[in-house]
């Protein structure tokens, strides 16, 4: 039977000055789930100087694998 790593859902805010983005990651971890975020949203949460201008705020929701 192969080790079948789980995944887990999150639910993620990203807020800055009056805008608001809700988006969905599905992501093996924490740090991927952030690396992902940043990767499609990283203009989104950094000015032009390269500060952090935004915030994150998220849910996890651990998926079950199926197996058949």
């Amino acid at each position: 039977m192969s080790n079948i790593q789980s995944r887990k859902r999150y639910i993620v805010k990203l807020e800055r000055n009056s805008e608001t983005v809700r988006i969905v990651v599905i992501a093996k971890n924490l740090e991927s789930m952030y690396r992902e975020v940043y990767r499609l949203y990283g203009d989104f949460l950094i000015d032009e100087k390269g500060m952090d201008t935004g915030t994150i705020s998220f849910e996890e929701i651990a998926l079950s694998p199926t197996v058949k």
